[in-house]
């Protein structure tokens, strides 16, 4: 069976400007990394036969990356959402028996093996990895963990409902889900709700217990950070740190004299100000700083 892998990469990060407004969000870097190539290097493992990434928002930042990476792009000339892209790359996707969809800005352990796993064994059409954020619940799932609906869509209710569950923004589909969207800036519930109209299977995959990390915002940025460090073991990355020591401190931009003493620091751009020792959550870049709480 066939496999292509799309890697979504075209979105503003809204949430996370004025960093955004010079860093495309899955070009920011975790230990010297950027988000593209850590999710790439998670999905190789599938060895998919095609790499595709859509690109809008600072596109020559993600084109640089993906032709290191040997992934195409396609660029977007609006954003198309998270379901028109899809209809977009449809040319391309068709060829493939089955494709990934896959957030660039995420960093996360799901196992993709398994997911992929699951999905082939199923008749599902689609087959979504579902994690649990209570502000953000809103796939509906029965005891068989079958998909009936999107909470907040349409007026979703459901009496079939057993779990509720956030989209992690990883998602297999048979190629026949092609037939299910439509081109122009649409939302990826629209095509599953259609799919689900017509009768077709949509699971959704518990990966709860899976580290998982939106980074739109300041504190996921950190906690994705944080999340890094340990599976690295590096807690210093670019900062001088005694062995054993565990400062959380990230010094993505190689910013020279950076004090003793800091803990839990992400400096991601050239800081023009004093960054006083005893320095402690906080994201720093040339205008902003940015408190975190720390995270156990």
């Amino acid at each position: 069976m066939s496999l292509a892998a799309f890697l979504l990469c075209a979105g503003y990060g809204q949430r996370l400007k004025p960093l955004t407004e010079r860093l495309a969000k899955p070009a920011i870097p975790f230990q010297g990394k950027s988000a593209l190539e850590i999710n790439k290097r998670r999905i190789d493992i599938l060895k998919p036969e095609k790499w595709l990434a859509n690109t809008h928002h600072l596109p020559e930042q993600i084109e640089a990356i993906c032709k290191r990476l040997n992934i195409e792009t396609l660029q977007e000339p609006e954003i198309l959402g998270t379901g028109g892209c899809i209809a977009n790359a449809a040319s391309i996707l068709k060829h493939y028996d089955h494709f990934l969809v896959h957030n660039a800005d995420l960093i996360h352990s799901i196992d993709l093996q398994r997911l992929f796993s699951l999905h082939q064994s199923s008749e599902a059409l689609a087959t979504l990895a579902g994690v649990r954020h209570p502000d953000h619940n809103s796939l509906s799932v029965d005891s068989t963990g079958r998909l009936q609906g999107i909470h907040g869509y349409e007026g979703f209710t459901s009496s079939m409902e057993s779990s509720r569950f956030t989209f992690a923004g990883i998602a297999f589909y048979r190629k026949d889900f092609l037939d299910f969207v439509t081109a122009g800036v649409e939302d990826i519930k629209r095509h599953w709700t259609h799919a689900l109209k017509s009768g077709e299977k949509i699971q959704v995959v518990d990966c709860a217990a899976s580290a998982w990390h939106d980074f739109g915002t300041p504190q996921g940025l950190w906690e994705a950070a944080k999340f890094m460090m340990e599976t690295t073991g590096e807690f210093g990355y670019q900062y001088p740190s005694k062995p054993g020591e565990k400062p959380y401190v990230s010094n993505e931009a190689g910013q020279e004299g950076l004090p003793e003493g800091l803990k839990n620091v992400l400096v991601y751009e050239e800081h023009p100000g004093v960054i006083p020792s005893g320095t402690y959550n906080i994201i720093l870049g040339v205008d902003f700083d940015w408190k975190t709480k720390a995270s156990s």
